[in-house]
């Protein structure tokens, strides 16, 4: 079976999506699989969505894509007070308004899970995937894992929650390899949240963050990649968006970069 690399929530960040896509080419990787949130928070979803039709295109809705089309059909707009100065929402915003119909319809038509290589994938769990509820600790990993246990493949892989992690009923039997690998048993159900490309929020570095899926072996590697964040925070502050979507995504020393620099 092929080696097949995992890509979650790309935000609209362009920098962070080529950079990650040049490292999967060296991986030698036969398959790209994305699980949804292409658009939203950052400054390039056109460009975004186009790299991700580019590279195969293997995508399944998530909640920001999911909102593209009927936030178009009313304008482009919310009815929240100060909806500019809100990240989802603006954000959001101006998503619909840079993506063409045909961009938006793709969109539209992505499905809500996938069956994978030796793996189930969607954005947010499978007890509801349209639901978009988070896996975020044992307690909200549980439904996912009692889905697992029922279908022919027992892996799962999710974005949404912008964290590397895994989950297991039997997490002792995880055999992790070395810091960034693990080998999941045969037959035992396990969830993996493969963190976000172009938001992450998983260390200090601030690197993007996917992850590798061996189905033969049932080896997850956690990959994390570094890339020029100010390129992608000054998209977003050229774009009129709110601060706080540039600076989320910044260290500390590049956070005072940015707010330094006269031409934001």
């Amino acid at each position: 079976m092929p080696t097949i690399a995992i890509l979650s929530d790309i935000h609209s960040n362009l920098p962070a999506l080529e950079a990650v896509l040049r490292e999967v080419e060296q991986c030698r990787v036969e398959r790209i699989v994305f699980l949804g949130d292409i658009v939203g928070y950052g400054g390039s979803p056109s460009e975004c969505v186009n790299l991700v039709r580019k590279a195969g295109g293997v995508c399944v809705m998530g909640n920001h894509d999911a909102e593209i089309q009927s936030l178009r059909q009313r304008g482009c707009t919310f009815s929240v007070p100060d909806w500019k100065c809100l990240e989802y929402e603006a954000g959001l915003a101006h998503s619909a308004r840079c993506l063409d119909a045909d961009q938006a319809q793709w969109l539209a038509t992505l499905p809500y899970r996938m069956k994978l290589p030796g793996a189930i994938a969607a954005h947010g769990s499978l007890d509801k995937p349209e639901a978009f509820n988070y896996i975020e600790d044992a307690e909200s990993a549980a439904p996912t894992l009692a889905v697992l246990r029922k279908e022919s493949v027992k892996v799962g892989f999710f974005g949404h929650t912008h964290v590397q992690d895994i989950f297991a009923a039997e997490f002792d039997a995880l055999e992790w390899l070395d810091a960034a690998r693990v080998k999941i048993p045969l037959g035992w159900a396990c969830a993996v949240t493969v963190g976000a490309v172009g938001r992450p929020n998983h260390d200090a570095e601030r690197r993007a963050a996917w992850v590798l899926w061996n189905p033969e072996d049932g080896v997850v590697e956690f990959r994390k990649t570094p890339y020029n964040r100010l390129l992608a925070a000054s998209a977003i502050a050229q774009a009129g968006l709110p601060l706080e979507s540039s600076l989320i995504l910044l260290t500390a020393e590049e956070v005072d970069e940015l707010l330094n620099n006269s031409h934001l």
